[in-house]
């Protein structure tokens, strides 16, 4: 396979998506999830990777190295590297027994995620070529974590569909997976439903996030906007909040996230209800509360680029609710989740947002996902977490 001229500069070398426009000529036959050789225009090596043509990355390059093949021994050494990384330069089990332990491109895996929850694996897999080479990967998995378990999770949609997978496969090692799955982190216990839940069934790339949060809740009152299963207000309530009160538009989830204050003995604290994030903020303004804490984490608002004028819009309503019930002094912890709202974007939204509730608000740190998260350097599309800490005057 040989690139356009156009397309070997040095701000895509080493790019590990390579789209069909900038494919000039497919030099002999190949079946979708094959592996190939990626040249420049003058024959070159530019890199190894994955052909699909069913999908808009046509190519993934998972090697950058003319004298590494792209076989199974790549897919078992990643994992093992990635594996590395967690448990043995970051030490995560020494803080928390769910973690992410593959985050795709950040890991040289395309389109694989997978996550820890105790002894159970959860993985996505958005890659066909990947998805037909997970048993070595298994295998590393199963060597390094003995769990009970390993489970594919992923709908035939979206991401799947495009890349002509089918819905997950469900357990594809070991037990079933139970409908409750116990972790723990920073003190807590938190119960994980790995089938069903958000992502893998719980936001591990907001685990620092939630540590942080923690650290300003004592004696203050604390908002959890879209608490899902609880994650932060629980945070908050083991900081020594006064009070918490989280909502979320899942009832399932706030079920869970009851369960889980009571589990942590923290049921007077904390307050879950089920509303919906725009309506509750404007009922709590209306009715003049404030709260010395907010933590705004709403669903992703962007899936592509044509919904990012729409996005912001609704982030900069959302965030100026939630400035306007912050009491002076009052710290707002606001994310987004999409990796299509860039940090310039986010930040004026967040401006914007600030003139209209007519707040003086300051920036104390910009942040993101944890470290088990890593985002290739040739790939910035890979982050996507953005969590920006801000003080109220």
């Amino acid at each position: 396979m040989h690139l356009k001229k156009d397309r070997v500069r040095p701000g895509l070398v080493r790019h590990p998506w390579v789209y069909p426009e900038a494919i000039a000529q497919i030099d002999g036959a190949y079946e979708n999830g094959d592996a190939v050789v990626v040249k420049g225009p003058n024959g070159e090596f530019v890199g190894g990777g994955f052909i699909n043509d069913k999908s808009r990355l046509m190519v993934r390059l998972v090697t950058f190295d003319k004298g590494i093949p792209v076989d199974d021994d790549l897919m078992r050494r990643r994992t093992r590297e990635a594996i590395e990384l967690r448990d043995r330069v970051l030490r995560l089990p020494d803080r928390a027994d769910a973690y992410r332990v593959i985050h795709s491109e950040g890991d040289g895996l395309p389109g694989l995620i997978v996550d820890r929850y105790a002894d159970h694996i959860v993985i996505q897999c958005t890659s066909l070529a990947v998805s037909n080479r997970l048993d070595p990967i298994l295998d590393v998995l199963q060597a390094a974590y003995e769990p009970r378990g390993i489970y594919e999770r992923g709908k035939a949609e979206g991401l799947r569909a495009r890349e002509g997978l089918p819905a997950g496969r469900g357990t594809l090692r070991g037990e079933e997976p139970p409908e409750r799955v116990e972790i723990h982190e920073g003190g807590l216990t938190y119960l994980v439903n790995m089938a069903d839940g958000q992502k893998t069934g719980f936001f591990l790339d907001q685990r620092d996030n939630r540590a942080l949060a923690a650290t300003f809740a004592a004696g203050r009152s604390v908002l959890d906007v879209c608490s899902f299963t609880g994650g932060f207000a629980l945070a908050a309530a083991k900081g020594g909040a006064e009070r918490v009160r989280g909502f979320d538009a899942s009832a399932k989830a706030i079920a869970i996230a009851a369960e889980n204050a009571t589990a942590n003995g923290v049921a007077e604290t904390v307050d879950f209800e089920r509303a919906e994030m725009f309506d509750e903020l404007k009922r709590l303004r209306d009715a003049g509360e404030e709260f010395g804490l907010v933590i705004l984490d709403p669903p992703k608002f962007a899936r592509n680029r044509s919904e990012v004028r729409r996005a912001l819009t609704g982030l900069r309503e959302l965030n100026a609710l939630a400035m306007r019930v912050l009491a002076p002094g009052g710290i707002l912890i606001t994310c987004t989740c999409s990796h299509h709202i860039d940090d310039a974007p986010f930040e004026e939204t967040l401006r914007e947002a600030a003139r209209r509730a007519r707040r003086e608000l300051a920036i104390l740190e910009r942040r993101g996902a944890g470290l088990d998260h890593p985002t290739s350097l040739h790939c910035p599309e890979g982050r996507y977490l953005r969590c920006w800490i801000l003080r109220a005057t």
